[in-house]
């Protein structure tokens, strides 16, 4: 397996540079805002740069760093103290090669899209069972945002793999290749692993569309459920409503004014025609 060095930018900076280690500095120093990462060829190797955002879910800002690829190995100049980046989560696979590089980056991304997806069908599961929490729109939204920087960061190594695989086979038609062929074989294989990661995000990120219908839906059918329950309530006590204005009317011709059953009769009627309003509802299963 090739070698890979990861050096800082001060380091590079400070050191007596060779022809190749100045190509990487020029890339970072012209390194405009709106780089499109990439790959370019030099004589006997592949160089480039790109943009990748620091911290977990990337909530921190975003560094740049730069790459010079040939048949002696990978050099990487990864910005000074950026623990967040995948390069120094994968350190510990520098010393095994430059394609157990690349694989640890390709195995972490994996397991966050994986832990992402196992989060985001327990949400499913919890609205699905009616445990709904209003505090869900700002989680979706959360994960969406996580999400779109996690696809835009893959989308870049997708760049840089598939110009080194496009470089490599343009040299090799030319004037030979630059990189091994076992290494040459393993970014074939990298960029279509890479590629199905960057389209797993993508379906975690449409999926998250499905989950916010069903939160929709489901704090629609609570407020339904909500409205169903004080419209019955509502309409149990029209009745009598309508009987305690009837008999609120104190004309003197009324018979039960003056009645001495009078009293206990409204009190019977009102129970009889409640109970005639649940029975009613209930056979019509509106609760």
């Amino acid at each position: 397996m090739a070698n890979i060095q990861i050096i800082s930018r001060e380091q590079l900076e400070q050191k007596v540079r060779g022809e190749k280690e100045e190509l990487l500095l020029q890339s970072l120093q012209r390194f405009p805002p709106s780089y499109w990462s990439g790959v370019k060829v030099a004589e006997g190797c592949l160089y480039g740069a790109f943009r990748f955002h620091e911290g977990q879910n990337g909530e921190h800002s975003v560094s740049s760093a730069a790459f010079l690829l040939g048949e002696e190995g990978l050099i990487l100049v990864a910005p000074q103290g950026s623990e967040g980046l995948p390069w120094k989560t994968a350190s510990q696979a520098v010393e095994d090669g430059m394609e157990a590089f690349f694989e640890s980056i390709l195995i972490r991304g994996q397991q966050k899209v994986e832990k992402m997806e196992r989060y985001l069908i327990e949400v499913e599961q919890e609205i699905v069972k009616g445990k709904i929490n209003r505090n869900r729109n700002q989680v979706i939204f959360e994960c969406k945002r996580t999400l779109s920087i996690w696809k835009n960061d893959y989308v870049q190594f997708l760049n840089i793999v598939e110009g080194i695989n496009g470089l490599e086979q343009k040299k090799k038609e030319g004037e030979g290749q630059i990189l091994t062929e076992e290494s040459a074989c393993y970014f074939h294989v990298y960029g279509t692993k890479l590629k199905r990661l960057t389209e797993e995000t993508q379906f975690l990120y449409e999926e998250l569309v499905h989950i916010r219908e069903a939160l929709d839906a489901a704090l629609s059918y609570e407020q339904n459920r909500i409205m169903k329950v004080f419209t019955t309530v509502t309409t149990v006590f029209m009745p009598l409503s309508l009987i305690a204005g009837w008999y609120g009317m104190n004309f003197a011709g009324m018979p039960e004014l003056e009645w001495e059953y009078g009293y206990a009769f409204v009190g019977v009627l009102s129970v009889l025609v409640i109970l005639a309003c649940i029975w009613f509802f209930k056979k019509k299963k509106l609760f």
